[in-house]
């Protein structure tokens, strides 16, 4: 399947649920900018099609700014550098930030494949403060800088969604599409969804595909695929393994080419083999979607 080969995204039923709550990264800036302008990103966290390895799938921890050689990195809050330099764990250097509203209630920003850094492992440094510059990517020869939260611990299993922080300008929800693949299936079906988002802040969250009985209302099994419990999941504390299945747990990911320039953020799933019902006519197939400011949105295949 392509994400391509759906149905129109607005030619399914949506509902858009709004904004749960302000964006947690109010008080922060970005990394590249020192400001709370939100910038181009050639990769975000999740899904993608790794350029630097012909397109093969991966799931990426951060999200990617392509910027040229030399740029100033910035810190984005308040915090102690708890590395600086080169570390086994890292291909390039790195600068690690920790940041504590209160003891036991820190997250981690992480500024990968930088040039030089500008501080030292203990230094105290301010929001927006110039701690590094940028430079290449060891793997690619691509000039961006790579940046990481990490929310509860240092590692990469602790890696979740940067633009939950970072500031965003809200925008539009994701529109979803969603429809049966195996229409003739009964009590085993499977179904598609495809999510698009607009590409200058593609925050997807979550993806979950429901099935349930029209006469009833009864729940028959719902199926959820979230961005950071995925990485949670599939990456042991203190492995460095890239996450290259694309089928994993009944689903299959299938995300669109994306760089800066895409206007688009687009990506499908499959949920294969999911219960159904004895009767085709009882069956309620929901799929929804959420993303980092809190939008929700439902639609159900025809």
């Amino acid at each position: 399947m392509k994400p391509s080969s759906l149905a129109p995204v607005l030619a399914l039923s949506a509902l858009a649920a709004g904004c749960a709550s302000e964006p947690e990264g109010a008080d922060l800036v970005w990394p590249i900018g020192g400001t709370d302008e939100i910038q181009p990103m050639s990769s975000s966290f999740g899904p993608r099609l790794q350029t630097s390895r012909d397109g093969v799938y991966d799931f990426h921890r951060g999200i990617d700014i392509p910027t040229v050689m030399g740029t100033p990195v910035y810190a984005v809050a308040d915090g102690k550098v708890v590395r600086a330099g080169r570390y086994q764990d890292f291909e390039d250097v790195v600068v690690q930030i920790e940041h504590c509203e209160q003891p036991g209630a820190c997250f981690y920003s992480t500024y990968i494949h930088l040039a030089m850094p500008l501080v030292e492992a203990g230094e105290q440094v301010g929001r927006g403060q110039h701690i590094a510059y940028t430079g290449l990517a060891a793997s690619s020869l691509f000039p961006h800088l790579h940046f990481e939260i990490r929310e509860g611990g240092h590692e990469k299993v602790y890696c979740v969604h940067p633009l939950r922080f970072l500031p965003t300008p809200g925008g539009l929800p994701p529109a979803i599409a969603v429809r049966r693949t195996d229409e003739d299936a009964t009590t085993s079906v499977s179904v598609e969804v495809e999510a698009t988002l607009p590409g200058i802040a593609p925050g997807l969250v979550e993806v979950a595909v429901a099935t349930s009985a029209r006469s009833t209302g009864e729940l028959i099994e719902e199926r959820v695929f979230n961005y950071e419990e995925w990485n949670r999941k599939y990456t042991g504390e203190g492995d460095a393994a890239i996450i290259d299945e694309q089928s994993l747990g009944g689903i299959r990911i299938e995300p669109a080419k994306f760089n800066a320039q895409s206007s688009t953020y687009v990506i499908a799933f499959r949920f294969g083999d999911m219960k159904g019902t004895a009767s085709a006519d009882d069956l309620q197939i929901t799929a929804r979607a959420r993303d980092v400011d809190g939008h929700v949105i439902e639609a159900s295949a025809p």
